[in-house]
């Protein structure tokens, strides 16, 4: 288990988190800036909170009262960096090893061995980090993170140097492996697809605060506040419920109907497109009026009916696609 509860002073804002990962992945996901790659590095050691402690396996790496504040290398904490952060004139083995000088060679050798092994790079193991794709250049990286034996894992916008061709495959392939590891893990990303595929619960995180944990389906299907919303794709909207009771509202946009005039729906929204976004055999269509709807059309359907931006059109969707949202609500796991 990997516990982290401090808070440090930054220049724009506080970070204060408090998060427990199990033998799981955690995605730590916002804006840029929010504060992701701070919230490692201070789990890693490279930089100290003013406030708060971090303990991995019942272990103290940092606790303010009591003094303690262990090395980044006495962590047994793997890091990932963003851009791997290979050495050129090191041939893969060596970037792997680089971080077992201290050992024996015959120990060095056989950890090596392990990890080329484990991430099928024993092919590779005597070209340059030039010589390499991205996705070789990853799992070098991620080699060199794992052998020296971590009890936790912390990867930063480990998919951001990839392009978009081979950025989904190697997804995947980056899922099944942290699952094989089975140790704590936080992967930092801005993508929420990123998130979605890698992480067992997202931690959503805004100007240095944790607004929400949950699963990917918990994180849509209740998000707490806008910017959850729009993060995860889903609609929130206030609606007049049981006579006067207003309340939060959410609902997918697939669910939701775009008409060139009022259909004389429950639930319905007059509002100009502002966006259109293909998506698969779709359109994500983005209408803004006193609230913004996401509407999800058959792009075939879309051409048919002419939507274009600039467009006042109505967005409405049947009462059984609703969710209702409880006010205040939140989960920070």
């Amino acid at each position: 288990m990997l516990d982290c509860r401090f808070r440090k002073r930054l220049p724009e804002f506080d970070l204060a988190v408090n998060v427990c990962v199990g033998v799981e992945t955690l995605a730590l996901v916002g804006r840029s800036g929010s504060g992701k790659s701070t919230t490692l590095n201070v789990v890693a050691g490279l930089t100290a909170p003013q406030e708060g402690s971090i303990t991995l396996a019942r272990r103290a790496l940092f606790d303010a009262p009591g003094g303690v504040d262990v090395a980044p290398e006495a962590r047994r904490i793997g890091y990932l960096f963003q851009h791997y952060a290979l050495f050129p004139h090191l041939d893969v083995a060596e970037n792997i090893g680089f971080g077992l000088f201290k050992r024996h060679r015959a120990e060095r050798d056989d950890r090596v061995r392990r990890a080329l092994e484990f991430l099928d790079l024993r092919a590779i193991e005597h070209a340059r980090p030039a010589e390499l794709s991205g996705g070789e250049r990853q799992r070098v990286a991620l080699a060199r993170a794992l052998v020296t034996e971590p009890a936790a894992l912390l990867l930063d916008e480990p998919l951001a140097a990839l392009d978009v061709e081979n950025r989904s495959r190697i997804r995947l392939e980056l899922r099944a492996l942290l699952r094989r590891l089975a140790i704590p893990t936080i992967v930092v990303s801005h993508d929420y697809d990123d998130a979605r595929v890698l992480g067992d619960r997202i931690s959503v995180m805004d100007r240095g605060r944790i607004v929400q944990t949950g699963t990917p389906t918990e994180l849509a299907a209740s998000p707490v506040d806008d910017f959850v919303a729009a993060l995860t794709g889903t609609n929130v909207a206030h609606a007049t419920l049981n006579g006067t009771l207003r309340q939060r509202i959410a609902f997918d946009p697939w669910a939701a109907r775009l008409t060139t005039g009022p259909t004389g729906a429950r639930f319905e929204w007059r509002g100009e497109i502002v966006d259109l976004r293909p998506l698969g055999a779709h359109l994500r269509i983005l209408v803004r009026g006193e609230t913004q709807i996401r509407v999800d059309v058959d792009a075939v359907a879309a051409a048919s009916a002419g939507f274009g931006v600039g467009d006042v059109v109505f967005a409405s969707v049947p009462e059984s696609a609703v969710r209702v949202v409880p006010a205040g609500e939140e989960s920070t796991g």
